[in-house]
Order: C-alpha cells, then sequence, then structure tokens
C-alpha cells in the first residue's frame, strides 16, 4: 500500500489539486472528485478533473483495483482537508476510507449509529455508508491525504474508465473512446 501512497502523494505535490467552489460550506481545504459525479441538473458522468489529470486518475485506479473490494464508480480525494460534520448524499452504499501522510490527529468522527465514536483511518481501510451517519475530520498537524471510494447511483450505465500511455502522453478513456478535455460537458469550446 504504501508505494501506491507515495506514488499519490508525489504527483499530488507535482500538481496540487485545485480548490473545489462547490465543497466550500462542508471544510477547509483541498478536495476533489475523480470518476463519477453529479453534474447538478444534468445526468451524472465523469468529472472534469478525472479529463484533466488522467495520470493521477490511474494511480486511483490502480490503487482501488488491488485493494477496495466495495462496488466504486467515484473516489473523492483530499489534501488536508479538515471536513465539518456532514453526510455523503450522493453516495449508494458502502464506502472505503483511508486516510496517509505524515500527520498527527485527524481521526474520523463518526455522530451517531453503532459506529458512533473516534476512528484512526491513519494507513487503515475504513468500510461505512457514510450516506447514513453524520461524520466528520477531527483537527490534525502536517499532511493528510485520504481517499473515498464509493458508488455514485446512476440512471445510465457509462463506458468503462481505463487512463492509457501513448505519444508519451497518459488519456482517459471512456470505453474505448480517447476523452479529451474539449470533449467534457462543462468543457465545451474551450
Amino acid at each position: 500500500m504504501n508505494n501506491h501512497f507515495e506514488n499519490i502523494i508525489q504527483e499530488l505535490n507535482r500538481q496540487p489539486l485545485p480548490n473545489n467552489r462547490h465543497r466550500k460550506s462542508v471544510g477547509i481545504g483541498k478536495t476533489q472528485t475523480f470518476g463519477v459525479v453529479d453534474r447538478r441538473c444534468r445526468a451524472p458522468d465523469y468529472s472534469a478533473i478525472t479529463y484533466e489529470r488522467p495520470y493521477l486518475y490511474k494511480l486511483l485506479l490502480d490503487f482501488g483495483n488491488e485493494f477496495i473490494s466495495v462496488r466504486w464508480n467515484a473516489i473523492t480525494v483530499n489534501t488536508n482537508y479538515q471536513c465539518g460534520i456532514h453526510r455523503d448524499r450522493y453516495n449508494g452504499g458502502e464506502s472505503i476510507l483511508i486516510a496517509f501522510g505524515d500527520y498527527k490527529g485527524g481521526e474520523l468522527e463518526i455522530h451517531e449509529g453503532e459506529m458512533k465514536g473516534i476512528h484512526n483511518i491513519k494507513n487503515k481501510l475504513f468500510q461505512h455508508d457514510f450516506s447514513k451517519t453524520y461524520h466528520s475530520v477531527l483537527p490534525f498537524q502536517g499532511n493528510r491525504y485520504s481517499l473515498v471510494y464509493y458508488y455514485r447511483p446512476t440512471e445510465t450505465e457509462l463506458p468503462p474508465p481505463s487512463v492509457r500511455f501513448e505519444e508519451g502522453k497518459w488519456f482517459f478513456y471512456r470505453g474505448e473512446s480517447k476523452a479529451r478535455l474539449t470533449d467534457h460537458p462543462l468543457k465545451k469550446n474551450i
């Protein structure tokens, strides 16, 4: 697992995540979702950052394919993200969360239900249905990264995602079609 973490951290340091203007009310720090997302008044589809950062998406897919045992099509990546009390309303069923980095503190607190309490998730896979319980992250010091693998229900089946290295570059693929950022519905006419 540590090799995966090192590669992900290296890529996040090489090119930090942009701010997510839609998640400001939930916490402080950087957070982005790769894979399937809700697109406000449109059908769920692959996020723009999935198109923009295919190599990071490949690292996330590799980790998920090796270690994640729940059904998933979305991955939220957090960098030093101090999230407040919330529920993950778009998650469908069980999710898996893991945190890593050179931080102290930053435990997961679940505020209700049979899993209520404080949980150390540093370098540990933690499975839970986060859509059903309020949860948050306790304060931390240092660099804390976390990954949440979950299923985002969709009404129609999307083409399976993959990432391929061609002509010295990484590309995101929707099924067998190479997807470019200018193909993304929110980025048309760039």
